[in-house]
C-alpha cells in the first residue's frame, strides 16, 4: 500500500495544473518586475507598407533616343511641320513665333502632342519603325510613349527625396514628380505645366516646363473651363484633345519657363 501511495505521489500534475502554474508564474513575474523596474519587452513595431523602387532612366540612353526620334520626325515629316506650326502658334506674333522658348515648345508638341486623323503621335510612328534599340534605350521609348500633357498643381514639397506632390488639376488624378529645376522653382498652390512621362511611381517633365503662379492658378482654371465649353469637351479630355491651346492659355498667365533636370 505504501509504494503504491509513493508512486501515485511521483505522477505529473494535470496538464490544466500545469498551465495555471505557468500563467500563475509568468503573472508573478510581470507584477515583479514592475515592482523591481525592470524593463519588459517591448511590442512588436507596426510593418510598414513596401514602397518598391525603380531604377530612373539612364541619361545618356535618354538623349540617345530623344535624338532618334528628333532626326526621325524631321527626316519623315519636315514637310508636314510649317502645317502643324501654323495650327500650334495661331494668332501668335512675329516675336512669339521666333521666341527660342516657344520654338521648343513646338517641337515638344510636334512629336508628343499633335496626332494625325488615326489618333496616331510622331512618337507613336516613331515606335512602329522597328528601330532596333538596346536595353535601356528600350526603357526610355517605353516611358516616352505614356508622356502626357498635364497640368500639375503643386500641394506639397518634401525636402527629403526632393520630390513634389499633388495632383493632375485637369484629370483630377494624384500624382507625384521629380524633377531639381523644378523642386527649386515651385511651391505649394503653383501649376506646372508640361509634358510628363512616368518613371514607377514618379512623373518627369520632358525637355521643358511652365510655371503658373499661386496668384494666377483662379484665372488660368477658368480660362481652362471656357476652353473646354468652346471646344465642346469635358475638362479631362483637353490634354489630349486639345493641348496647344492649353499650352497658350499657361503661357499668357505664365511667371517662367524653365528647362527640365534630372
Amino acid at each position: 500500500m505504501a509504494e503504491e501511495q509513493s508512486k501515485t505521489s511521483k505522477r505529473p500534475p494535470p496538464r490544466a495544473t500545469r498551465r495555471k502554474r505557468r500563467g500563475h508564474t509568468d503573472a508573478a513575474e510581470a507584477t515583479a518586475a514592475t515592482a523591481t523596474g525592470a524593463p519588459t519587452p517591448a511590442a512588436p513595431a507596426p510593418r510598414r507598407r513596401a514602397v518598391k523602387s525603380v531604377r530612373q532612366l539612364d541619361p545618356e540612353a535618354f538623349r540617345q533616343v530623344d535624338g532618334m526620334i528628333g532626326s526621325f520626325a524631321q527626316r519623315r515629316f519636315g514637310a508636314l511641320m510649317p502645317k502643324v506650326a501654323e495650327g500650334f502658334f495661331g494668332a501668335a506674333s512675329k516675336q512669339e513665333r521666333e521666341h527660342a522658348v516657344l520654338q521648343q515648345a513646338f517641337a515638344l508638341y510636334f512629336v508628343y502632342g499633335y496626332r494625325d486623323a488615326q489618333g496616331l503621335r510622331i512618337l507613336d510612328m516613331f515606335a512602329r519603325f522597328g528601330l532596333k534599340l538596346d536595353r535601356e534605350q528600350t526603357r526610355v521609348l517605353e516611358a516616352c510613349r505614356r508622356t502626357s500633357f498635364v497640368v500639375f498643381m503643386v500641394e506639397a514639397k518634401n525636402e527629403a527625396n526632393k520630390q513634389l506632390q499633388g495632383r493632375d488639376l485637369l484629370r483630377g488624378q494624384p500624382m507625384s514628380a521629380l524633377d531639381r529645376g523644378a523642386f527649386e522653382v515651385f511651391n505649394p498652390g503653383d501649376v506646372l505645366v508640361a509634358y510628363m512621362f512616368p518613371v514607377g511611381d514618379l512623373w518627369r517633365p520632358l525637355g521643358m516646363c511652365t510655371k503658373v503662379p499661386r496668384a494666377k492658378v483662379k484665372a488660368f482654371g477658368q480660362g481652362i473651363s471656357q476652353l473646354a465649353q468652346r471646344q465642346g469637351f469635358a475638362v479631362a479630355q483637353l490634354p489630349d484633345r486639345r493641348p496647344a491651346q492649353v499650352f497658350w492659355a499657361a503661357i499668357r498667365l505664365a511667371e517662367r519657363t524653365l528647362s527640365a533636370k534630372a
